[in-house]
């Protein structure tokens, strides 16, 4: 009985298995593993890819389209625009033409404290029509801090001087004159800064208020350099502006102020962004005109060299007026402030001259060598001419601002030529339609040029922006 029960007990007890077979199951299922672990990483390898791809092309949509905005509707495609959907910080409020008259309109305000020297005065810079004099019963509404309402002043008018070897105007229907204001309170004058003025002829409606720009009299001037954009008579591309942005740049231009619309909205995004790294700021100006007051071009440039040396009197010792095809070259310095030190030789006062006149050169750019490359310091011809003084100039805020560009007989005349030696400036145009390739010959590649543009950070983010 015994042994049945242990028999049976014992038929329910399952044989060990074989440690050959054992071994050859788990290295069965172990290949299934890895096979299982390889498929499902391939399947995940290959669905970020897919979500990567998709991720980078959401990025640069959204990117392009907080750059350029949404495209306009069919009854906006005629209608040119440029910047709509680009919001960017300005330094200074944003200076316009105000008309104050038929014939009198104010573009910008300054708060010139005379240093000391005399009584602070409000100078704005405006334009009459040749054809009726400035009025002479010119009052103004001068707006202070913490003071409401604004304060009742008296102004006068002058002519503004034209620079000797500039731009001139006296062929011109428009003057270039400057409007001087002085609050009624001269206390107030004295102890608080005016921030808005407004201007009133013959006692009727006042004009609309023109802010007043505030000098920045704490800071240093030494060895600093500024260029201002005149307005730009058609479209540019962005390539165009970064290349100019750039050169300057790199030769020792920390400040551009642009008149009118000339930054697209690609640029304005890379300075934006680049700005700091570069060592470089921006600031835009309005630059309109109201239609039954028009102003021709010499006329344009005087009010911007005014406007230009007065906004930065306290911040620039040099400042440049230029056209976007104007390159000023240096021949033997790497910078502007080097080659002025050159050009200043061992005179005591260096910083006494007003301005430094510069030699110009026409360049002519030829189809065949624009279609290749982007840099056109190398694709560039020179028509055969001579070179000249044609305005363009280095000039010293600080000086001719301290003379008030028209008291005292004309202001200064301490001024010196630059020779083409050192200093050439090239203006560069299109070649007339008839002008073949071999009517001219090839400007010599400036290798410094190109050097000098490709090393910039500005220039390089464009090229991956692009």
């Amino acid at each position: 009985m015994s042994k049945l029960s242990e028999k049976s007990r014992c038929s329910h007890i399952f044989p060990l298995q074989d440690p050959i077979i054992l071994q050859q199951t788990d290295g069965t299922m172990r290949k299934y593993q890895q096979l299982a672990l390889t498929i499902t990483a391939v399947v995940s390898l290959v669905a970020f890819l897919f979500y990567k791809h998709e991720y980078e092309r959401l990025r640069y949509t959204l990117e392009y389209l907080d750059t350029f905005g949404q495209p306009p509707s069919n009854d906006e495609a005629a209608i040119p625009h440029c910047g709509f959907s680009t919001i960017h910080k300005v330094s200074t409020p944003p200076a316009d033409w105000v008309q104050v008259t038929s014939d009198l309109e104010v573009y910008s305000s300054f708060f010139d404290d005379q240093k000391g020297m005399g009584e602070p005065q409000i100078r704005s810079i405006g334009a009459v029509s040749k054809s009726h004099e400035a009025p002479t019963s010119l009052d103004c509404l001068v707006w202070f801090e913490s003071e409401d309402p604004p304060v009742h002043g008296s102004c006068s008018v002058e002519y503004a001087a034209e620079r000797f070897h500039g731009h001139g105007t006296s062929e011109e229907d428009i003057e270039v004159i400057h409007i001087l204001c002085s609050a009624d309170d001269k206390r107030l004058m004295l102890s608080k800064t005016p921030y808005m003025i407004q201007f009133v002829v013959d006692g009727v409606e006042p004009s609309k208020p023109i802010f007043v720009h505030e000098s920045d009299s704490l800071k240093s001037v030494i060895n600093k350099s500024a260029v201002c954009i005149v307005p730009v008579e058609s479209p540019v591309t962005s390539l165009s502006i970064v290349e100019f942005i750039a050169y300057y740049n790199v030769i020792g231009v920390d400040k551009f102020t642009t008149y009118g619309t000339v930054l697209t909205p690609l640029v304005r995004k890379l300075l934006d962004k680049y700005g700091d790294e570069s060592g470089l700021e921006y600031e835009e100006k309005l630059f309109t005109s109201s239609k039954t007051f028009k102003l021709t071009s010499p006329v344009i440039r005087k009010v911007i060299e005014l406007d230009c040396l007065y906004r930065h009197r306290d911040t620039h010792e040099n400042v440049l007026v230029l056209d976007l095809n104007q390159y000023v070259i240096l021949e033997h310095k790497p910078s502007l402030q080097d080659t002025l030190v050159v050009v200043q030789g061992n005179q005591r006062h260096k910083r006494d001259i007003a301005t430094f006149h510069l030699s110009s050169q026409d360049v002519c750019l030829d189809k065949e060598h624009t279609k290749r490359g982007t840099i056109r310091m190398s694709q560039q011809t020179r028509m055969v001419g001579q070179i000249e003084e044609k305005g363009i100039a280095i000039l010293r805020p600080h000086v001719l601002t301290g003379w008030n560009m028209g008291e005292k007989s004309g202001g200064p005349s301490n001024y010196q030529h630059v020779s083409a030696a050192t200093i050439v400036v090239y203006h560069y145009g299109i070649c007339l339609g008839n002008s073949k390739h071999e009517d001219t010959h090839h400007l010599p590649t400036k290798k410094r040029f190109v050097e000098k543009i490709e090393k910039s950070l500005l220039y390089r983010k464009w090229l991956i922006y692009q």
